[in-house]
C-alpha cells in the first residue's frame, strides 16, 4: 500500500499546505459515514456504497450531485458514502474497515443486494473491498480508478493485454511489494472467469491520465460495461458518465428497458 506515497508527495507539492490536513486525519473505528435512507422508516434490501477520492469526502458525493441523481434515478437503494479517507490506505487497513464497519453491518440490518461505487483512489479500494467479500458484494462501479503500480499496468499492456498476461501465482494482497500484482491477477478473472466476480461498470475521461490502466480492464469487459466522457481526473467528467449508466441503473434495470435489450450501459 505504501505505493500510494510518491503519489501523495508529488500531490503536496502541486496543491501547498491547503491539503496538508487531509492527509493527517484520524482514521476512526468505526470509519465514518453519510447515510441517505430512501424511507426513514424501513430500509430497503438494496445499498449502494461510494468510496471517495484522494481529498474528497463523503460530502463531496453531496456536492457533486452522486446522491442526488442516485435517489432520482431508483429509489430502490438506500446509500451509504464512506468517509474511507488516505490514512485508511496508508495505515493498510481500508478493506478491513469498510468490510466490518459497512458491508457487515449492512448484512446485519437487512440489506442482501450491495453495490460499491468508487471514484479514483476509491476505486482501488472498491476493487480491494470487492475481492475480499465475493459473497456481499453483488456489483461495483468504477469511475477514473487508480490501479495501482504505473509500471506494472505498463507490463500488462506491453503482455498484449489482461488476457495474455501471465499473472504471477501467490501475490500476497497484504504485502507492499505484492498487493499490485495481487489485485490485477484477480482482475484478469474478468478475462477467464467473469461469472465468479461481481458485474463490473468502468468509466473514465478521454483525457486522464488514468485511462491506460482502465482501458485494460475495459478491454474485457462486456459492451455496455465500459465507456468515455470528455474530459481529465474531475468530477465533471465524472458527472456525466455517471448520470449516463443511470439512465438504467445497473442495480435496478428497469423491466421495460431489459425487455427492448437495453440493460445498463455506460
Amino acid at each position: 500500500m505504501r505505493r500510494l506515497l510518491p503519489t501523495v508527495a508529488l500531490l503536496l507539492g502541486a496543491t501547498g499546505c491547503q491539503y496538508a490536513a487531509y492527509f493527517v486525519r484520524d482514521t476512526h473505528r468505526p470509519v465514518q459515514a453519510l447515510e441517505v435512507r430512501m424511507d426513514p422508516h424501513a430500509r430497503r434490501d438494496c445499498l449502494v456504497v461510494f468510496m471517495p477520492g484522494m481529498l474528497d469526502t463523503p460530502d463531496s458525493f453531496v456536492d457533486s450531485g452522486f446522491l442526488r441523481d442516485a435517489a432520482r434515478a431508483s429509489g430502490r437503494c438506500d446509500l451509504v458514502a464512506v468517509d474511507a479517507h488516505f490514512g485508511y490506505y496508508r495505515a493498510g487497513e481500508v478493506d478491513e474497515r469498510v468490510t466490518q464497519d459497512v458491508l457487515r453491518v449492512a448484512e446485519a440490518r437487512g440489506y442482501r443486494d450491495i453495490w460499491i461505487v468508487g471514484i479514483s483512489m476509491g476505486g482501488l479500494g472498491t476493487l480491494m473491498v470487492a475481492r475480499d467479500n465475493p459473497r456481499l458484494v453483488r456489483g461495483v462501479v468504477l469511475l477514473a480508478p487508480f490501479l495501482g503500480d504505473e509500471g506494472l499496468v505498463r507490463r500488462v499492456g506491453d503482455a498484449g493485454g489482461l488476457r495474455a498476461w501471465d499473472a504471477p501465482e501467490g501475490a500476497d494482497p497484504d504485502d507492499q511489494d505484492e498487493f499490485d500484482e495481487a489485485l490485477w491477477a484477480w482482475l484478469q478473472g474478468y478475462a477467464t472467469d467473469p461469472e465468479a466476480r461481481p458485474a463490473l461498470y468502468v468509466g473514465v475521461g478521454t483525457e486522464d491520465s488514468l485511462r491506460p490502466g482502465v482501458q485494460l480492464l475495459a478491454d474485457v469487459l462486456p459492451p455496455g460495461h465500459h465507456g468515455t466522457a470528455p474530459g481529465g481526473h474531475g468530477w465533471t467528467t465524472w458527472r456525466v458518465l455517471w448520470q449516463r449508466l443511470l439512465r438504467n441503473p445497473p442495480w435496478d434495470p428497469a423491466p421495460a428497458a431489459l425487455a427492448r435489450g437495453e440493460g445498463p450501459s455506460f
